[in-house]
């Protein structure tokens, strides 16, 4: 009967894997220092380099496949030419699938809006406040 125990355990040999010049023990690996050093720090950057260069473009297609596509940009845009609304009409236009209202005030429109209490209001903020021209609502 076979026991196995510590001291049958035979030590490992690795010659056939070891380099050249680190192949003797008894000898000092210091002289091939600096070139196994530097294969070790090339073979790490090359690998660092690739690394970063992957995961920038993971990244990169990842932020974009979560971008607005053209046909959203397109709905997002609309463009109004103010100066073709008469005074004291509305004009409807579709914008983002919803109605989007613009209205020409006239100075009386105005002047009543300004007038109006803001205890009498549901959302008490006055119309100077909420608008940026005072023509336009």
């Amino acid at each position: 009967s076979v026991r196995f125990l510590h001291s049958d355990v035979t030590v490992p040999e690795f010659s056939d894997y070891r380099r050249p010049e680190v192949a003797d023990s008894t000898k000092s690996s210091q002289p091939s220092d600096e070139a196994r050093k530097t294969y070790s720090y090339l073979v790490t950057g090359i690998t660092t380099v690739a690394t970063a260069y992957v995961a920038k473009n993971v990244v990169s297609q990842f932020v974009s496949s979560m971008s607005a596509t053209a046909d959203v940009l397109a709905m997002s845009k609309i463009e109004v030419k103010l100066s073709e609304i008469p005074e004291g009409k509305n004009v409807c236009f579709k914008w983002r699938g919803k109605p989007l209202f613009i209205r020409h005030r006239t100075a009386s429109e105005i002047e009543q809006e300004a007038a109006v209490e803001l205890s009498e209001l549901r959302d008490p903020q006055h119309d100077l406040d909420r608008v940026k021209k005072p023509e336009w609502a």
